[in-house]
């Protein structure tokens, strides 16, 4: 019979090789963002500090390691695996709830410290069933690691036996090796909704502790033979977590005396190489169609939309012409600027402008992301972006409205617009954006947005605003756009459909996972009555709460002049268009052949922006 403290679990030990690789993808990320992009928002900078602080403690000075070599050996090892800490240290934060305490796995063991003799074989059970259940009901996606600083002189062997370092110099008490632990957090809702679901999953290990003692040796020593892992008595906690829950289901109790042929018809039902057999014994479990959705929204094709709006709305405004024409007056010495910032600044953009996209190129990538005319004749225009934007601003709109008038008139009729409704012009749309952001539309919308920031940068300084009597950089824009291009446009309407573009884009982004969901409330309505005040360095554009989200859908509505009508007309719900996932490759020859279509690249036409 397989010793239960001997077993490793292949999943816990596979987790943690996974998080160390996503840590350190996030990572490098997040550096190229800083080094060569827009930098970094404050939420960022304090996530890429923490990925920092958490390889620095495991990896010590070879936190880029691609060997994946820790900076201690042995027991001492730090983890980063989300579930495994977070078990770790629920287990140990009270006494009782295992006869000792649980310490680092190594590659996937579990072992634990005493005072006295070695971590039991029914301890080492009941963690390994725990973090199963946990595996099989718990996502930890948002739940983060921090890092703790522990008093060096006491190692675990010591506490758990009540001795103090400074008075025992013995073999059993020395210096530990690293003075930080990584730690799972303790604040905010999903530590706390983590800390029932612990207490639950921990419950229901207990109620089946006798039956796991004599199935986890028995399922050790079966094994998987589909598997290439030739380490010896190998479980996976999550398929052990699928058995126990099986046999119990079943009526299975520790008198079963064929436990061991029971436990094979559960792993074969779980693993599906069942050949015959009644449906009945199976049963009716279909999966969950949404969950196999979660590619269909793709949080940074949809956030790239963000600065494309803008960018376009600074077009409108005749914003790059006016940079253009500002650097054309300074290289003919028409503007009284000296060799100060704004110097600097109008000769490197004049230096790089074979290196920055042209006019031409950047309402190609409009006409692709947005469908706004202008593209390309032979290129992919999205053509449905402007009905499913107007359908999701105008169903936000008339949810809110309605909501309000049931709750002044206390109306008991139900409202027009639901929740779902609402869900489903926001999946139409966010699936739509994440169509058309595949390809090189990230890198020119980090391109667009680095240019817009320049671009705010020049005209906002006080040199070029004196040249022009003006107050502010849209005093520039109209200023240069009336005397020099013909005409200037309203800059506070453009203006507020960039800022709305961006928040409602983000909105979307950030919330993917909400409009997948099949149920639940899509918009908090007490928050969009008492919005909370935001947290210092947040900001509207990048973490816009619900509240955000439906004043940028009614600024939209207002400053396009939409009427009533209209917004009661598109809030109503309509088949999807037809969408795919992801691009599909289109033949050369069908290309081709659309390509000499005439007329091919004015049929997307954008009426309204």
């Amino acid at each position: 019979m397989v010793a239960i403290t001997n077993i490793r679990y292949r999943d816990i030990a596979q987790s943690e090789a996974a998080e160390r690789e996503r840590l350190r993808a996030r990572l490098d990320q997040l550096n190229k963002i800083a080094e060569k992009s827009r930098g970094l928002n404050t939420e960022e900078a304090a996530q890429q500090a923490r990925i920092e602080a958490i390889l620095t403690v495991i990896f010590g000075r070879d936190a880029d390691d691609k060997n994946d070599k820790p900076a201690v050996k042995g027991d001492d090892t730090e983890l980063c695996g989300r579930l495994f800490v977070a078990v770790r240290d629920h287990f140990n934060s009270k006494s009782g709830l295992l006869e000792g305490q649980l310490n680092n796995h190594a590659n996937g063991v579990l072992s634990g410290t005493v005072s006295q003799g070695s971590f039991t074989q029914a301890s080492s059970c009941k963690a390994a069933l725990t973090m199963g259940l946990l595996m099989l009901d718990t996502e930890l996606d948002d739940l983060p690691l921090v890092i703790a600083s522990d008093t060096p002189s006491v190692t675990a062997a010591a506490k758990v036996a009540g001795k103090d370092v400074a008075g025992d110099t013995s073999n059993e008490a020395k210096p530990a090796p690293n003075p930080h632990r990584i730690t799972s957090s303790t604040i905010g809702p999903k530590a706390s909704a983590f800390n029932k679901a612990f207490f639950a999953a921990m419950g229901e290990a207990d109620s089946m502790s006798v039956l796991a003692m004599l199935i986890l040796p028995l399922l050790a020593r079966e094994g998987d033979p589909s598997s290439r892992d030739k380490v010896p008595a190998t479980v996976d906690a999550a398929e052990f977590a699928r058995v126990m829950r099986a046999l119990t289901n079943a009526g299975v109790t520790p008198a079963e005396p064929q436990l061991n042929r029971r436990m094979n018809e559960a792993l074969n039902v779980i693993q599906n190489r069942f050949t015959d057999g009644s449906t009945v014994e199976l049963g009716i479990d279909l999966p969950d169609l949404e969950d196999a959705a979660e590619f269909g929204i793709v949080p940074d094709n949809v956030r790239l939309m963000g600065p494309m709006i803008c960018a376009a709305m600074f077009d409108e405004l005749k914003a790059f012409e006016v940079v253009d024409k500002l650097v054309e007056l300074f290289q003919q010495g028409m503007l009284t600027i000296g060799n100060g910032v704004a110097g600097k600044a109008l000769y490197k953009y004049w230096k790089d402008a074979p290196n920055r996209m042209s006019d031409a190129e950047r309402r190609n990538f409009y006409a692709m992301t947005m469908g706004v005319p202008g593209g390309d004749a032979g290129g992919t225009a999205n053509g449905e972006f402007n009905d499913l934007w107007l359908r999701f601003v105008s169903s936000v709109s008339s949810f809110i409205r309605q909501n309000e008038v049931d709750r002044l008139l206390r109306a008991s009729l139900p409202s027009p617009i639901s929740h779902q409704q609402v869900r489903k012009a926001a999946r139409d749309l966010a699936v739509n954006l994440s169509l058309h952001g595949y390809g090189m539309a990230y890198y020119a919308a980090l391109d667009l947005q680095a240019q817009i920031k320049f671009m705010i940068g020049l005209l906002g300084d006080k040199e070029v605003m004196a040249n022009y009597g003006a107050r502010d950089m849209w005093q520039v824009v109209d200023q240069v756009a009336t005397l020099e291009l013909g005409g200037a446009k309203t800059s506070s309407r453009y203006r507020t459909l960039a800022t709305c573009g961006t928040i409602i884009t983000a909105w979307l982004a950030n919330n993917a996972d909400r409009i997948r969901r099949a149920g639940g409330p899509l918009i908090d309505i007490d928050e969009v009555r008492q919005p909370k005040p935001r947290l210092d360095g947040t900001r509207a554009t990048t973490t816009p709460t619900d509240a955000d989200l439906v004043n940028a859908c009614e600024l939209w509505l207002a400053d396009t002049a939409t009427g009533d009508s209209v917004i009661d007309q598109m809030s109503q719900p309509r088949e999807t268009p037809v969408m795919t996932s992801r691009p599909v490759q289109i033949p050369s020859i069908a290309r081709d052949m659309l390509a000499d279509l005439p007329g091919m690249g004015l049929a997307y036409q954008n009426t309204r922006h």
